[in-house]
């Protein structure tokens, strides 16, 4: 049976305007520049995803854990910015771990392994990251 969810914004993350994408890049190749800042790798090439200044909170909580239709159990970690990170597919609805959100595959664009997913509404979009395909 498949599951499907509407298509109104979520209002899980504070709106992102339009043509943030360029913005959050800047912001994120700034960060990953500053010695303070923790960055966040892809645990299979050690390319750079992200860091913990983009770590966001979705209903209500950083890290998550989740099951896919086949059984397996994602931990992640959100992130309001992955430029590490490449994604692919149309976006879907079905089986969504956010109402109101639809996903895409995320790989890391280094190495091409799967990270995790973006997840996207009318308004906004994150990303959840598998914890144990990462490191700090």
């Amino acid at each position: 049976m498949q599951t499907t969810y509407p298509h109104p914004p979520c209002s899980l993350l504070k709106s992102a305007p339009p043509g943030s994408d360029s913005n959050l890049e800047a912001k994120l190749k700034a960060s990953l520049d500053d010695p303070k800042k923790k960055k966040v790798l892809c645990r299979t090439c050690g390319a750079e995803i992200t860091d913990n200044s983009f770590a966001t909170r979705v209903n209500n909580s950083h890290e998550h854990s989740f099951f896919n239709p086949h059984g397996y159990v994602f931990q992640i970690r959100c992130y309001s910015a992955a430029t590490g990170c490449r994604y692919s597919g149309k976006p879907s609805y079905e089986f969504t771990w956010f109402a109101g959100c639809s996903w895409q595959i995320a790989v890391c664009k280094a190495c091409l392994s799967h990270l995790g997913w973006r997840f996207q509404s009318d308004s906004t979009y994150f990303y959840g990251l598998i914890r144990d395909k990462l490191t700090e």
